[in-house]
């Protein structure tokens, strides 16, 4: 593949990282507001149900390619089932706080796995600037104020929540092998699908309360529409950046979820996490800057494809 050719995918997965870290950012908010009507298995069963179904709606003829179904289980009772499900009930047992600065370890695991298993390297300039967006998502997460990050306040919550970004980041790293071989599209609505079903079906033969009333309903679709989004634009960028430096872009999401806490929920934003949102963005403007290649070749995607 010629350099311009991956310059041009890698431009493109920046593209994607940068626009689904935006749906990502606002699932938080979303999530918040549907936890006051549902239990966190009800709402992260049938957000990912719906979201399931919307993604059938692109290329519906198209179906699972020979070879991928293996795939496509661990994706769907992983990273659309079993990770959501525990990041939704730590949301529910820990504060707010902890609960943001505890989901970058995503980003940590993701690393360390890409390093140790599937021999991913960055560069020692990638690598400063990468702790340039990890230093800013610190700031934007506790405000620089550590005496209110309590972390044996919801301890449960806490370990789920650090439980849901470590399956996350191995499904981060298999992502990477399974898009050089399968097409976005069929990985990301199977996916999101069998999750869905699976959460679905355990809360509606466990009997499980659940009640939607037309204001909780039209949140519960605007989160799988966010879903949705994140989860396509997550693994088009993934598949040409590689997990790691894909992580670092989309951990621009914590910027985008305090813009939603501001706006949606009503919590304030000071200075000081201003100040970390520019070095995210900063951090990851140097980071695209001084991109040359990709650390593996990217999967080209076939027309009409994402």
């Amino acid at each position: 593949m010629g350099e311009n050719t991956r310059r041009t995918e890698t431009r493109q997965g920046y593209i994607y990282a940068f626009l689904g870290s935006i749906c990502a950012g606002s699932v938080s908010a979303l999530t918040k507001i549907s936890l006051a009507s549902n239990g966190p298995l009800v709402v992260t069963g049938v957000t990912f149900l719906l979201s399931g179904l919307i993604l059938l709606l692109y290329q519906p003829r198209r179906t699972p390619q020979p070879g991928s179904y293996r795939y496509l289980v661990f994706f769907g009772l992983v990273g659309a089932g079993l990770a959501p499900l525990m990041y939704t009930l730590g949301l529910s047992q820990t504060t707010v706080v902890n609960a943001s600065l505890l989901a970058n370890g995503e980003v940590l695991f993701t690393t360390v796995i890409a390093f140790a298993i599937f021999g991913e390297r960055l560069g020692r300039g990638q690598a400063a600037r990468g702790l340039l967006i990890v230093a800013g998502l610190l700031v934007v997460s506790t405000n620089l104020d550590l005496s209110h990050i309590a972390f044996l306040q919801g301890l449960a919550g806490n370990m789920l929540i650090l439980g849901s970004g470590a399956w996350w980041a191995i499904e981060n790293n298999i992502i990477v092998l399974a898009t050089k071989k399968f097409d976005t599209a069929l990985l990301s609505k199977f996916r999101n699908l069998i999750g869905g079903c699976v959460l679905t079906a355990v809360f509606l033969v466990g009997g499980f309360p659940f009640g939607f009333s037309a204001y909780s309903s039209a949140v519960m679709l605007l989160l799988a529409l966010a879903v949705s989004g994140a989860t396509i634009l997550f693994i088009a960028a993934v598949k040409r950046l590689g997990a790691i430096r894909m992580l670092l872009v989309w951990s621009t999401s914590t910027l985008f979820g305090a813009f939603f806490g501001l706006t949606v929920l009503g919590e304030q934003i000071t200075a000081v996490q201003v100040f970390g949102g520019a070095l995210i963005l900063l951090g990851v403007y140097l980071l695209r800057r001084g991109e040359r290649f990709p650390e593996a070749e990217p999967f080209v995607a076939p027309v009409g494809e994402l």
